[in-house]
């Protein structure tokens, strides 16, 4: 039996309720409600592999002695580091010529989140021009940083090459050339430096931009598996002004992303009950496809994608977007 299991049981709780109390409660803005101290430890074991234990650990308390409070301080040192090492590899890149930009973790956790502790990363991901990818290798390769070695290597196809460090074993660079990995999907949306800069009007970290890199994590990078990615989206919609909600749809549009801001914006809306993401979910087309994307991707199938059993019918749907992902729009 999951601990999600045992809590519903103990609380008298179905999946939806179980489900709307673990969201309320990765909602970085929203207030912590009362939850007794016998069902903590059981939402912050269902909130772990979503990557949004550490907001459950502040609203209760911050407490280094509860249970998570050990596994979470290891994780914000661990986002120091790295924090530290984006400072010294985007320096580097730039001293070198190479157009570089840093996307996701925590440049969510610098422009998106009120407490920067709230998105914690484990890794540093690098975007840049897929005809500098040579280059972005010999600079990072300079700074110690080595690929580990694979019977078999899809970097090329994939555009994603991964460095690790003999000193920092825990450090992750992912070098991108398209945050868009899958060729099959590359062939109907692709997002790289051009299309990040574009989403900008030419600034990687403007609020569109932050809402594309966001919307593309979730639903072409991933699989909208993890309740993290669906909270850097909610924050992003909070950064974007309501005056620039029609130049984002504009913009999106224009980068074939409309299903993925669609359906990706409706279940953010669901899950955290917010009127600004749902407003902003009815701008964009809604054709078929949207409409079917829309009840594949369910609030429950996002919540219960990290959990046994519950797990496999979320995977069915999430599989079943991405097929619809890869047909033609």
């Amino acid at each position: 039996m999951t601990t999600g299991t045992c809590l519903a049981k103990r609380r008298g709780a179905t999946p939806v309720t179980q489900g709307a109390r673990l969201a309320n409660l990765a909602d970085p803005q929203a207030p912590a409600p009362a939850t007794p101290v016998a069902d903590r430890e059981a939402l912050l074991e269902l909130a772990r592999p979503h990557g949004v234990e550490n907001i459950l650990w502040r609203k209760f308390g911050a407490d280094i002695d509860a249970p998570g409070g050990a596994s979470t301080l290891h994780r914000i040192g661990q986002a120091m580091l790295l924090d530290g090492l984006r400072r010294e590899l985007s320096a580097a890149l730039a001293a070198e010529g190479v157009a570089a930009h840093v996307v996701k973790g925590p440049v969510f956790a610098e422009k998106l989140y009120a407490v920067r502790g709230d998105r914690l990363f484990s890794d540093i991901d690098l975007l840049v021009d897929v005809g500098a990818i040579e280059d972005a290798i010999r600079v990072i390769e300079g700074l110690g940083y080595v690929r580990p070695s694979k019977s078999w290597d899809n970097s090329q196809r994939d555009m994603e090459y991964k460095f690790g460090h003999p000193r920092h074993p825990t450090a992750l660079i992912e070098l991108h050339g398209n945050l868009v990995h899958y060729p099959q999907l590359r062939r109907r949306a692709t997002f790289g430096l051009p299309e990040l800069l574009a989403a900008g009007d030419g600034d990687g970290e403007a609020p569109t931009a932050l809402l594309a890199t966001a919307i593309v994590h979730g639903t072409l990078g991933h699989k909208l598996d993890r309740l993290v990615m669906l909270v850097d989206v909610l924050q992003a919609v909070r950064n974007l002004p309501r005056e620039d909600f029609d130049r984002a749809v504009t913009a999106l549009t224009a980068l074939r992303l409309d299903l993925e801001c669609a359906v990706c914006l409706s279940v953010v809306a669901r899950l955290f009950r917010d009127d600004a993401v749902a407003e902003l979910a009815e701008r964009f087309p809604a054709g078929p496809s949207v409409r079917l994307g829309k009840m594949l991707v369910s609030p429950e199938a996002v919540v219960y994608a990290q959990a046994e059993g519950a797990g496999r019918g979320s995977w069915a749907r999430r599989k079943t977007f991405r097929l619809l992902q890869c047909l033609p729009q």
